[in-house]
């Protein structure tokens, strides 16, 4: 299908969109709200699976403790690095930047065609 016809079909689609005009069952509505307990909140289809890796993250830390970095000890390094770097911004200890010089070239020398050449008597 080309992307012009493609283009049309969805712009169909988001005019049947903008201008439908559903009627919004309220009592319904308040029905499905109320059936929910004070203080619960929505339920989390994820949960199960974020104990699944907190225990596995657990399992491995006690396997090797020192084999990898907490993402804190990364965020405080990177604290340190940022403090210091801020620290010599405003103190004025910014390396000196060495423009690179470029080399003089030699100039290539341009193929004269044969009709302009010199001829030779």
């Amino acid at each position: 299908m080309g992307r012009g016809r493609q283009k049309a079909k969805q712009q169909k689609i988001a005019r049947k969109l903008k201008y439908l005009t559903t009627d919004t069952d309220y009592d319904e509505l308040a029905k499905e709200l109320s059936t929910q307990e004070v203080g619960t909140g929505s339920f989390d289809p994820f949960a199960d699976v974020e104990e699944a890796e907190q225990e596995r993250v657990a399992d491995t830390a006690d396997a090797a403790p020192e084999a990898h970095d907490t993402p804190e000890d990364d965020l405080d390094e990177y604290a340190k690095w940022a403090a210091e770097a801020a620290a010599k911004a405003t103190s004025g200890e910014m390396p000196k930047v060495v423009k690179a010089v470029p080399k003089p070239h030699k100039p290539i020398p341009m193929p004269i065609p044969s009709a302009l050449k010199p001829k030779k008597d």
